[in-house]
């Protein structure tokens, strides 16, 4: 809905992302956009937003892909939050990117359960700023 027209899809097992692509590729279709499976080392492009959704951030590892996939301005997202996420985010923002993590995506999902156990959204936005003061 958002216009996206091409979504690359890494994994250090390249077969595992090319699955990924094949059981998204009719909504790609839907869509107009290109889903493309590659391995981590194979990325060269500057990408408008990386996702990083591996478990690197937490066992401390080393930002599974090349800083060649930034380029200034691009949006940096980590899934995880808090001290575990600091690696990714300090690693993207030395190359010039916008980085952000996770704590907004658990939030919102936190009162999305929230709304359909209760039958009330709780106020998301205030719930993240109050997190996010508290670190």
């Amino acid at each position: 809905q958002a216009g996206v027209r091409h979504v690359t899809v890494a994994n250090r097992t390249l077969a595992r992302a090319q699955a990924l692509v094949q059981a998204h590729a009719d909504l790609a279709s839907l869509q107009k956009a290109e889903l493309i499976a590659l391995a981590p080392k194979a990325l060269e492009a500057n990408f408008d937003i990386i996702i990083n959704a591996t478990a690197s951030s937490l066992a401390g590892d080393a930002v599974p892909v090349p800083a060649q996939v930034l380029r200034a301005g691009s949006l940096a997202y980590d899934m995880m939050y808090g001290p575990a996420a600091q690696g990714f985010l300090g690693w993207a923002r030395h190359h010039g990117a916008v980085p952000r993590d996770g704590l907004g995506m658990l939030v919102e999902q936190a009162a999305e359960a929230f709304a359909l156990w209760r039958g009330v959204r709780p106020p998301s936005a205030q719930v993240l700023a109050e997190l996010q003061a508290t670190v």
